[in-house]
């Protein structure tokens, strides 16, 4: 429980760390610096007090695979909250167990035909905070709705393939390194094909003390996370982190001063009752 805790609160301060620093940073720029640092701390502490010569070829890839989906989701949600509320982080987040639930519904033995009524109540809350936001300041593009959905199918399976990994005793810091380093060459990637490649040179001093910020509370985050997967399955794990989300859109409003209407506390309130009922 420590670890999701620590989690939680942490997750939702790097949203916080992440927006903060786009209004004067690219994406691809910001992600590959961060991820830059996040991997030579988890390449570090992985080799200097870990062995693992009993990782396979196919067990790597399955690694790289779930990083891959990471990758995704992480830019897909930088690309929207750059411009967009972090309520919007929230609200697609809490829709995620949805993908949880049909994953462990069709290739684990989970029966989630009691989710079914849960799940319609989530569908209920999430559609109404939509329409409840078409003429606000809150509204976003079909485009940005898009990259939302994308971000949480990408996250979703994410989680579920290092959950099989870290079943299958890998170490949850080479899960870590093996993202972090993805991350880094996809955002450097992008960096250089957007013809911004001098920001390294203009960019890294001013921007290092926030970045290696960032870095430590996502690493930390990352590890805590993996490490409270690696005791439950990816269902309770998932319940046990509504706080991620829930905690993002309170942050939004102290941080961001980013209004919370009475209709937006009501639909998510119905999208967290679904959220709970699928575990009833």
């Amino acid at each position: 429980m420590l670890f999701i805790i620590l989690s939680v609160l942490l997750f939702a301060y790097s949203n916080v760390l992440w927006k903060k620093n786009l209004y004067t940073a690219s994406v691809p720029f910001l992600v590959s610096y961060r991820a830059l640092l996040t991997s030579m701390i988890s390449c570090v502490i992985l080799f200097s007090f870990f062995k693992i010569d009993n990782i396979t070829i196919i067990g790597f890839i399955r690694i790289t695979i779930g990083s891959l989906f990471g990758v995704i989701g992480l830019f897909s949600m930088l690309f929207v909250i750059k411009k967009a509320s972090l309520q919007w982080l929230g609200v697609y987040s809490l829709i995620g167990i949805i993908f949880t639930i049909a994953y462990l519904g069709l290739f684990e033995t989970v029966d989630i035909k009691k989710s079914t009524a849960g799940l319609l109540i989530i569908a209920l809350g999430f559609v109404g905070f939509i329409y409840s936001n078409k003429e606000t300041q809150l509204k976003i593009t079909r485009k940005q709705h898009l990259l939302l959905l994308l971000m949480t199918f990408s996250i979703s399976c994410s989680g579920l393939l290092h959950w099989k990994n870290l079943t299958s005793n890998t170490p949850p810091l080479l899960i870590i390194a093996n993202q972090e380093f993805t991350v880094f060459l996809t955002g450097i990637l992008f960096t250089f094909r957007q013809g911004d490649s001098h920001l390294y040179k203009s960019h890294m001093k001013i921007y290092f003390k926030r970045i290696l910020l960032m870095s430590v509370v996502i690493f930390s985050a990352l590890l805590f996370n993996f490490l409270a997967l690696k005791e439950t399955n990816p269902m309770i794990t998932s319940l046990l982190f509504l706080a991620i989300p829930l905690t993002t859109i309170v942050f939004s409003a102290f941080f961001f001063k980013e209004k919370l209407s009475s209709k937006n506390i009501l639909c998510i309130s119905i999208i967290v009752m679904g959220y709970l009922l699928t575990e009833l």
